[in-house]
Parts: C-alpha cells; structure tokens; sequence
C-alpha cells in the first residue's frame, strides 16, 4: 500500500446491510472521499443464523466496488466470524502497516460533509503532539461546552466513533493487557483509568473475564498507562445510528441530539490541556448512575430520534 497525502478510511462491517448503506453514502458524499482510500472489512458469519443477512452484506459489497467514487476501494470478507475486536484490531494493523496514519468507521455511523477534512487536518496537527493518543469527529452535548471558547478539548477517554490516529501509537498497544494483574492490585491505577467515566476498569474486567469483546477499551487502557489524550471537537461530526441494540456492544439506548457542526464552519486546533469543567460532565456521562440505570427499563424513553447531518 502506498501513502497518500490524505489518511485512508477503514469501514468495519458485519451483517447490518442498512447501516453500512448509510454509511457509505455518507462517506461517498463527505469532501475529499474522491481521493481517499477506503477498506471495508466485513466479518463473516457466526452461523445459520445470520448467513442472510451477512449475504446481504457480501452482495452490496460486491456492488459498489464496480461503481464507487473513492479514490480507491478495496474490501476484505472474512471466510469466518472473527469477532468485533479480532476484525478492528487486525484491519487497522494491516491498513496502518503501509501508512503513517488511518481513519475507521464502522458500520452504524453517519458523517457529516467535511469530517474527512476536519479529521485529516486533525492528524496533521497533533501529530508531533506526543501527549495526543487519537483524535476522533464525535462529540457529546456536554453543558460544560456551552460556554467553552474553543474549537476543540482533550479528553481522557478515547472514542470510537470514528477516529484516527497514528502508526507509532497504534503499535505501542498491548492487546493481551499484560499490566492487567497489576490494575486489579492497584487503587491508584484504577482512580488514574476511570477519569474517563466509571465504567473503565469495570469494562476491562469483563473484556479480560471474556464476557465482552472490545477493542476499544484495551486501546483506552493503553492510552491512560501512557498519559495521553484524545482531541475532541466541540460540535460533532458524527451520528451513532447504532443506538437501536442491532450492535454487538452497543445495546438499545436512549437517543441524544447532537450538537452538530455547521457544515464549511472553520475549526481552529490548539494545544490544550483538559478543561476541569468538561472533564467533570466528561466523567458523568460516561458513568454509571441510578438515574441511568432506571432510564434503560422504561421502554418509553428509548425511543430514537432520527437525526440528519447532512451540509
């Protein structure tokens, strides 16, 4: 694989043919996806059970890689389920390998017009900002931004809502979570993980124990032994439309109008460090709380909102 002057895109797949259709359409719309290379890695199936819709999948994929409008498409189809984080760890590891930097999405996000813009001038900013583990389009309502006078924030917790980031900080990952013994031992360590919400260690443990499969929390583990931050923008970039339980980590939950960001409307990028106030609401959302755990058993409120983040 040769490098390009802009970051390819990894798209992570399954058997959601709907989501990936959205997806891909959004990034087919986004500015600069004509010269942008993108792999779709597309999981196989666990069984009869999901062989239709996996083949739903498959026959898309084929379709669009005779009429695409990247700068260039190629796509990997798994001749068996290789799982969530097997697929995510390994299609990142082969694309990163030829390049300096990468893009992914998976399947059930939405991105506005200009995210391959705002998220490549991102990598070429805080590239050489070593203390700046990824940078990713997504952001949450927080109150705390209402009245923040900048563009961007760090954060202590990494997203995978679409997100980029580097080769040097990609391969510095420990995947079999070596440190984990000295994690359970330590309070310290602990307290140092959850700034990013409460759930952390609780989520590595299942991870670790085998009841859930994540990449995306031993990629946060790494990111908090190293002392490092995610950039995040003020106004998102991206729509999650996986809140409907369809996902294999992401369950039915209640839906959140984003604040999304203007389509043309200039970002500025600095050199930050994590705002007190944001951290706090940060830390709040991303933990769980009574009142959280009796909004998931009222049906009613888990009702989705459909949100359109088009120019």
């Amino acid at each position: 694989m040769k490098k390009g002057r802009y970051a390819p895109v990894v798209v992570f797949a399954y058997k959601r043919v709907d989501k990936l259709m959205k997806c891909i359409d959004s990034l087919t719309a986004a500015d600069l996806h004509e010269k942008t290379e993108v792999y779709i890695y597309a999981d196989g199936a666990k069984g009869k059970e999901d062989e239709e819709d996996v083949g739903k999948v498959r026959k898309y994929l084929k379709d669009i890689l005779k009429n695409h409008d990247f700068g260039e498409l190629k796509v990997v189809e798994r001749n068996r389920n290789v799982g969530l984080a097997n697929n995510v760890i390994s299609g990142v590891s082969e694309v990163i390998h030829g390049h300096n930097r990468i893009i992914a999405v998976e399947d059930d996000l939405i991105v506005a017009g200009d995210f391959l813009d705002y998220i490549n001038k991102a990598l070429d900013y805080y590239e050489t900002e070593k203390n700046v583990w990824s940078v990713t389009g997504f952001s949450e309502p927080l109150g705390a931004l209402k009245k923040y006078k900048h563009d961007v924030y760090y954060g202590y917790r990494g997203c995978s809502y679409g997100w980029g980031t580097w080769k040097d900080r990609w391969e510095s990952v420990d995947w079999e979570v070596k440190d984990y013994s000295l994690l359970l031992s330590s309070r310290e360590l602990q307290n140092h993980f959850n700034r990013g919400g409460n759930d952390m260690t609780g989520m590595l443990i299942n991870q670790m124990e085998g009841r859930i499969d994540s990449w995306a929390i031993r990629w946060c583990f790494a990111q908090s032994m190293q002392n490092k931050y995610t950039v995040y923008p003020v106004s998102s970039f991206i729509v999650n439309d996986g809140v409907d339980g369809t996902g294999t980590n992401q369950h039915r939950g209640e839906a959140i109008r984003y604040n999304m960001h203007e389509y043309g409307e200039q970002m500025i990028f600095e050199k930050l460090k994590p705002d007190k106030r944001i951290t706090r609401d940060f830390y709040y959302a991303h933990s769980d709380t009574l009142a959280k755990k009796i909004k998931r058993n009222i049906p009613v409120l888990n009702k989705k909102r459909q949100i359109d983040p088009k120019k």
